[in-house]
């Protein structure tokens, strides 16, 4: 079963948002307490007392941002640190704090009020995210591993694609690219860039530093 939590501090929005996810994958064919299940929690302690007795008790993690006497980025970061595989989705009312997020390797970012497409669309990515073969990014002839790339520039109405080596242009542009993308440890930083989170060092609240020094 595909378990899902739900960890916000105001009880109507917890609610709100439970009920946004149910209606999602109940359009998508899934039955509630047979294919799926959500728990909703509102604080992160309960939370973390459940993964840390459980790291698999969720495939899923709906976290606020700001949570009363907590932060979800925090939480999240606890949770990545004590190796809980689950995914995670910010849904929060605070834009701001979305630099903060890359780090914790979010699966998606959203504003309330849900978008419901974009959240019933999750598990797919969740799954492409998952894929046990190496993925690439294919430019011409070349197949270029995505765990190489450190981040995509727009060029023009083409895209550049940085390696820690070179510098590759791919004639598809960036907004064609980014859907695909973003659901494989891609963030989209600025419109321009977009940044493969596993060669992020630095999180600023302007700006970006990948262990390529740029």
């Amino acid at each position: 079963m595909y378990r899902i939590a739900v960890c916000e501090d105001a009880p109507r929005t917890a609610e709100q948002n439970k009920a946004a996810t149910c209606h999602a994958l109940d359009g998508r064919g899934r039955i509630r307490g047979q294919d799926y299940d959500v728990d909703v929690f509102h604080a992160a302690a309960p939370l973390m007392e459940r993964l840390s007795a459980d790291s698999g008790a969720y495939q899923l993690l709906l976290l606020d941002i700001q949570l009363d006497r907590d932060n979800g980025v925090e939480l999240a970061r606890f949770l990545r640190e004590h190796e809980v595989d689950a995914s995670i989705i910010y849904i929060t009312d605070h834009p701001g704090f979305a630099l903060d997020s890359f780090p914790t390797y979010p699966l998606e970012y959203l504003l309330k009020p849900v978008d419901e497409a974009r959240l019933a669309a999750a598990p797919d990515r969740q799954q492409r995210q998952h894929r046990p073969k190496r993925p690439v990014l294919r430019v011409g002839g070349r197949a270029i591993p995505l765990d190489e790339i450190a981040y995509l520039e727009t060029a023009g109405r083409k895209t550049a694609v940085h390696t820690r080596e070179e510098r590759i242009e791919h004639a598809v542009p960036l907004s064609r690219l980014k859907e695909e993308l973003q659901g494989q440890g891609f963030c989209l930083s600025h419109f321009s860039y977009l940044v493969n989170l596993s060669h992020v060092t630095q999180v600023e609240r302007d700006a970006l530093t990948m262990d390529t020094g740029e």
